[in-house]
């Protein structure tokens, strides 16, 4: 948490995951790439149009919203772990170097992030699919001890996917980085480490699993409880420029508030894998030998 909290070279990489990386922001606000494509859906065909055609373009938009956050996310990601690998015992490398040193490595790194995000999104949707398949098939719902046993296979299911993927996708994309191997040898390799040290790699996962449920314990109710005090003391007020501007002020100040927590709980999340990815390989914080273009002038 020092490392991640302490060091204002890391906060530029945690404020691009803050943003473009949108789980968080998805549970408390709704918004993420399947509104960006609902709201380019309703704006492009308005009220009218097929119906078909109005879900082609909402994949379409939502897919290409989800693509380019990623892809923006995976560069703040990418250099949060270059900085961090390269800053224990020595200076911390800065955004600019870090980002020069290891954008030869962008591409295999985002190939392999993508399978992992890709997975936990369908994971996500899937009870979307059950509901519209159950409609038909049980409208009634007659046979609900069932339904709700499909739905609890799918949050244990869920569960094992978030866990066994998601940790080994943490340790492969850092060894896609700083081992400079490719997306499937790293996948191979992350799958290895998690085997090999599966307590210390799910205390990890839980430790970052906290540190995210912390951020949406504060800042949902504190959304929703700011959205009700502007409503009650905003509404009164007579002149509607007024109360524009009041709301804009308040949120405002809300929405950079939230980008400040969630940015250090990115730099936390990122530099806590990065060390326990470190820390498996056995070799404290020195970058092996085929990680070579970090250099001491490189800082």
């Amino acid at each position: 948490m020092g490392l991640a909290l302490g060091q204002p070279r890391l906060w530029l990489g945690g404020l691009i995951l803050a943003v473009a990386l949108t789980d968080s922001w998805r549970i408390v606000a709704g918004w993420g790439p399947a509104y960006l494509g609902e709201r380019a859906s309703k704006w492009f065909w308005g009220t009218d149009g097929f119906a078909i055609w109005k879900t082609a373009y909402f994949i379409l938009i939502a897919l290409a919203a989800f693509v380019m956050l990623k892809a923006v996310g995976y560069l703040g990601e990418m250099v949060l772990i270059r900085q961090v690998a390269g800053g224990t015992g020595r200076e911390t490398p800065t955004f600019g170097g870090a980002f020069t040193l290891s954008r030869v490595r962008y591409l295999d790194f985002a190939i392999t992030l993508i399978p992992w995000d890709a997975l936990l999104v369908a994971m996500i949707y899937l009870p979307a699919l059950v509901i519209a398949i159950w409609e038909r098939w049980d409208p009634g719902y007659d046979h609900i001890f069932l339904y709700i046993l499909v739905f609890l296979l799918w949050f244990i299911l869920l569960v094992l996917v978030m866990v066994l993927a998601g940790i080994t996708a943490m340790l492969a994309c850092r060894s896609s980085l700083l081992e400079g191997r490719g997306p499937l040898e790293a996948w191979a390799r992350g799958w290895g480490l998690f085997r090999a040290r599966a307590g210390e790699c799910v205390v990890a996962w839980l430790q970052a699993l906290v540190s995210d449920i912390a951020f949406i314990a504060v800042a949902w109710p504190l959304l929703a409880l700011v959205s009700w005090l502007l409503d009650m003391l905003v509404d009164p007020l007579g002149l509607a420029p007024l109360r524009w501007l009041l709301y804009l002020a308040v949120y405002a100040i809300l929405v950079v508030g939230l980008i400040v927590m969630r940015t250090g709980v990115q730099c936390y999340k990122s530099s806590l894998w990065t060390m326990v990815f470190l820390k498996l390989r056995n070799v404290g914080g020195r970058l092996p030998a085929a990680d070579a273009d970090l250099r001491e002038g490189a800082v």
